[in-house]
């Protein structure tokens, strides 16, 4: 299994880079988890639109969704030019009770099709098995733990800090904890979004592996994060950065 990092910020991509993104590559298959702001541009560094097998989008915000059209687009201009056989199946996550509007909003299109899914939902593709939990953001959005083989990734997509997620991330191989504030700022769950003291204290009490930080703010000093996540912490952290690839 590789990880590839496409876009690891929050809210809105640096110069030439991207906001959410992330490639999992295992035995032919190729699945985009979110679709943020430059994540196509990032993507096409590593391989062409075409070799996408599925894409998952975790919620509807823009900087975990905005490339999404673009990406439909590719596929529909592959499709059109037979460089594409079959659709994209692009697994979207929507609140049963409709009211975050994912199936009014993102329509499927000639070379992609849009999946409602819920975190009550599971799914294999290849040999990765995908499973959920609903998060705690402003909107609907869901968590997803990927297990193939002896290893598991969890990635948190965007959440307050909520003593249930230990469970979900427990004893992963490698955490993806979105980290949006410093330890300092104690209201990070009014913004619906992890601090790095709680970071720590989730990674710390779910035993996991190795963590990698996400969704990483635009003010401050970056490296501080990692550095408070490492008081309550003591296991292997890193800090995300556009192109990292992680070998499972």
């Amino acid at each position: 299994m590789k990880l590839t990092i496409l876009g690891h910020w929050g809210a809105y991509p640096e110069a030439g880079e991207a906001t959410a993104g992330y490639l999992l590559e295992d035995e032919g298959e190729k699945v985009l988890l979110d679709c943020g702001s430059g994540v196509l541009a990032q993507l096409q560094k590593h391989m062409k639109p075409t070799e996408l097998s599925h894409a998952i989008i975790t919620h509807a915000h823009h900087d975990h969704v905005a490339d999404l059209g673009c990406l439909q687009y590719a596929c529909l201009i592959d499709t059109d030019l037979k460089l594409r056989a079959e659709p994209l199946p692009i697994y979207f996550a929507h609140d049963p009770q409709g009211e975050d509007g994912v199936t009014a909003i993102y329509k499927s299109m000639m070379g992609s099709v849009i999946i409602p899914f819920t975190d009550k939902d599971n799914f294999q593709l290849g040999n990765m098995r995908f499973s959920f939990m609903k998060t705690f953001h402003g909107a609907y959005c869901v968590a997803v733990k990927i297990q193939f083989k002896d290893k598991t990734i969890v990635y948190t997509a965007d959440t307050f800090f909520d003593e249930s997620l230990i469970d979900f991330c427990r004893d992963a191989d490698l955490l993806l904890a979105e980290t949006s504030f410093y330890a300092e700022f104690e209201n990070a769950r009014d913004y619906g979004h992890m601090n790095s003291a709680e970071v720590g204290q989730l990674a710390a009490k779910a035993n996991v592996n190795k963590l990698i930080l996400i969704h990483l703010p635009h003010f401050g000093e970056i490296s501080q994060l990692a550095e408070e996540v490492q008081v309550i912490y003591k296991g292997d952290v890193q800090l995300a950065r556009c192109g990292l690839v992680v070998n499972l």
